[in-house]
């Protein structure tokens, strides 16, 4: 059974081994099998800020105790941008096709609709199918293509930009 709760500082460690694993299985985030680069009191400090945070937010999706989803969402400081926020998601391969990222997505945008926000943004991979298909049932609308957003291996990959408007 999938249990979705909100990220604790305390989480930092699994979550950094978390992405270690999911950077070495698919070439659908912004990292690759070196994680994310930050060092656990790094993590612990962004999982506080989140916390305290009206319109950021960081969501855990266990199975066994064991993370095999995170997504989060993460607002904008400034006054004029401060009504939207940049989603992230990630599930673990072997859970792929399963509904966790519904799950998750579904938490998260009923948080940041409570919280006020009104506009939701993300990229994903122009020819990530499962994922568009997902974020497009959610309500979120293509609005652009990012030519060459990331470099893989020497190629060049678009992604799409979509937003999800909460009004």
């Amino acid at each position: 059974m999938v249990t979705i709760r909100e990220a604790k500082a305390s989480d930092a460690k699994a979550i950094l081994e978390f992405c270690y694993q999911i950077g070495s299985e698919t070439d659908n985030l912004s990292y690759g099998s070196e994680g994310i680069g930050l060092s656990v009191a790094d993590e612990e400090s962004i999982l506080t800020e989140v916390q305290n945070a009206d319109t950021s937010f960081f969501l855990l999706a266990e199975v066994n105790n064991q993370i095999v989803g995170t997504c989060n969402c993460s607002g904008f400081r400034k006054k004029r941008l401060a009504h939207r926020a940049e989603i992230g998601i990630a599930v673990k391969k072997s859970n792929w096709n399963q509904g966790i990222g519904r799950k998750l997505m579904t938490q998260l945008i009923a948080l940041a609709k409570q919280s006020g926000l009104k506009i939701l943004s993300l990229e994903v991979r122009s020819d990530n199918k499962s994922a568009i298909h997902l974020y497009e049932n959610l309500g979120f609308q293509k609005i652009g293509t990012f030519k060459g957003f990331m470099e893989v291996d020497g190629l060049l990959i678009d992604f799409d930009i979509m937003e999800l408007v909460m009004e």
